[in-house]
C-alpha cells in the first residue's frame, strides 16, 4: 500500500511526472473539500462582488502557470493545484487587508505584469487556429445562452473556450497531461472538445435549483476551473 501511494501519488506530484488515476482522484477529493471549506468562509460575502474581484486572480493563475519553467523556476507552487492554492491564499489575504475593490485592481495589475513577462515566449505561428476556435465558441455560446438554466454565462463560457483551445492545441502538437482528457484525445483531439461541450449543459442543469448566493459561488468555482487553464492553454498554443 505504501509503495502504491509513493509511486502513484507522491512521486508523480513531487517529481512533476504528470497525472495518474490516483493523483486525479486525490485532486478531485481535495478540490471538493477546498470548495466546501471556502464556502463556509465566504458565504456571507456578496458573491457577485467576490466574483468580480476574483476574475483577475483566476486569469493571473493561468498566466503564472504558463510562466512556470520559462520565466519562473519550476515549482509545485506554480503548477496545478499549487498555483490555485497560492492564488486563493493571496486573494483572500488581499481581500481582508484591502477590500474587494482594491483586490480586484491589484489582481489586474499583477495580471498585466505577467502578460508582459509571458510575451517573449509567444511565437504566434498557430494564431490562425484562433479563427475556428472563435467560431465554435461563438456558435455554441449562442445556442447555450438561449437555455434558461444557462443564464450564468461566466460559469460555462470559459469551459467552451478551454475545451476547444485545448483540442486545437493538442492537434497542433501540445501534450495533454490529464488522464481522462488524454484518453479521449487518443481517439481524436477534438473528441475532448465535443464531449466537454455536451457535458456542460448537464452540469449547469444539476445546479439550477441551488440557493441564489450558493449558486453564484458554485458558478464562480466552475468558471474558474475553465478560465485559468483556458488562459494557460491559449498561451501554450500561441507559444508553438
Amino acid at each position: 500500500m505504501l509503495d502504491f501511494l509513493r509511486e502513484q501519488l507522491w512521486r508523480p506530484m513531487v517529481e512533476r511526472g504528470g497525472y495518474t488515476p490516483a493523483t486525479t482522484v486525490f485532486m478531485a477529493l481535495l478540490f471538493v473539500l477546498a470548495v466546501e471549506t471556502y464556502w463556509k468562509i465566504v458565504r456571507k460575502t456578496d458573491q457577485r462582488e467576490l466574483r468580480r474581484a476574483a476574475v483577475p486572480w483566476i486569469v493571473l493563475a493561468g498566466l503564472v502557470r504558463f510562466a512556470d519553467s520559462r520565466a519562473l523556476p519550476g515549482s509545485l507552487l506554480t503548477i496545478t493545484p499549487g498555483i490555485f492554492a497560492v492564488m486563493i491564499v493571496a486573494f483572500s489575504l488581499s481581500a481582508l487587508a484591502l477590500g474587494m475593490t482594491k483586490t480586484r485592481k491589484l489582481g489586474l495589475l499583477l495580471a498585466g505584469v505577467f502578460v508582459i513577462v509571458d510575451m517573449p515566449f509567444l511565437g504566434f505561428s498557430r494564431a490562425l487556429f484562433l479563427v475556428p476556435i472563435g467560431l465554435v465558441f461563438l456558435g455554441v455560446s449562442r445556442i447555450y445562452s438561449s437555455l434558461g438554466f444557462m443564464s450564468d454565462r461566466f460559469a460555462w463560457m470559459p469551459h467552451i473556450f478551454e475545451a476547444w483551445v485545448t483540442s486545437f492545441g493538442v492537434h497542433a502538437g501540445l501534450v495533454e497531461e490529464h488522464v481522462l482528457a488524454s484518453a479521449l484525445m487518443q481517439a481524436s483531439p477534438f473528441l475532448f472538445g465535443i464531449v466537454k461541450t455536451l457535458l456542460i449543459p448537464l452540469i449547469m442543469y444539476l445546479i439550477r435549483d441551488l440557493e441564489s448566493k450558493q449558486k453564484t459561488y458554485i458558478g464562480t468555482v466552475i468558471g474558474a476551473i475553465g478560465l485559468g487553464p483556458g488562459v494557460r492553454d491559449l498561451l501554450e498554443l500561441l507559444s508553438l
